[in-house]
């Protein structure tokens, strides 16, 4: 079950569905992250309890999940947030997580088309995120993927250890992630050509 992909450096990871039998893979793979990107999620992931609501969310039908694994073991976590009611019903939240050791080798991206196709079929037309502003990484990961800076609200959120922080709220249009999308696979399929 899942789909299999190649990041750049060649490693052949598996995107597909989170389910309710990943709760120990789940929960160890946030247990991996570094305390400085846990600082900023917006649950404790530490808590397995959180963790496997997270997963029993996922019958609510408004919360996709996929992961991304190597070798039996979770190396990526995304989710589409729908908000399928009311004025909002066209918006979706959109949230990324990946292992530091798989960052800049194209799982963001192969992740990215992933949600982006789960959000066409659920006809999304904005795709929203939330981070705190000290969290430059994560911003600019996702300005790659076509969001930009909408609204700053000053100290407005807690990090886990209780302390306000800014929080910067992002989106962009599906035809702006699809674009960001291709041309990145475009330049990777180039290089790829001129290498071999």
């Amino acid at each position: 079950m899942g789909k299999k992909l190649k990041l750049k450096d060649g490693t052949i990871i598996t995107i597909r569905p989170l389910v309710e039998s990943d709760l120990e893979k789940s929960w160890g793979f946030f247990q991996k992250l570094p305390p400085e990107d846990r600082l900023y999620l917006r649950v404790d992931v530490t808590d397995k309890k959180i963790v496997a609501q997270r997963i029993k969310d996922l019958g609510a039908n408004k919360v996709k999940r996929i992961v991304a694994e190597l070798d039996d073991e979770i190396i990526a976590d995304a989710g589409l947030e729908l908000r399928p009611h009311g004025w909002e019903r066209h918006l979706a939240d959109f949230r990324l997580i990946i292992s530091p050791e798989f960052g800049g080798k194209g799982l963001g991206m192969l992740m990215a088309e992933e949600l982006y196709e789960m959000a066409l079929k659920e006809k999304v037309e904005e795709m929203l995120v939330e981070i705190m502003a000290p969290q430059e990484g994560a911003k600019s990961i996702f300005k790659r993927l076509g969001f930009r800076e909408d609204v700053v609200i000053k100290k407005f959120v807690k990090d886990i250890h209780g302390n306000k922080q800014d929080l910067v709220l992002m989106r962009c249009n599906l035809e702006e992630i699809w674009d960001k999308i291709e041309s990145y696979f475009k330049e990777v399929e180039n290089r790829d050509m001129h290498d071999a």
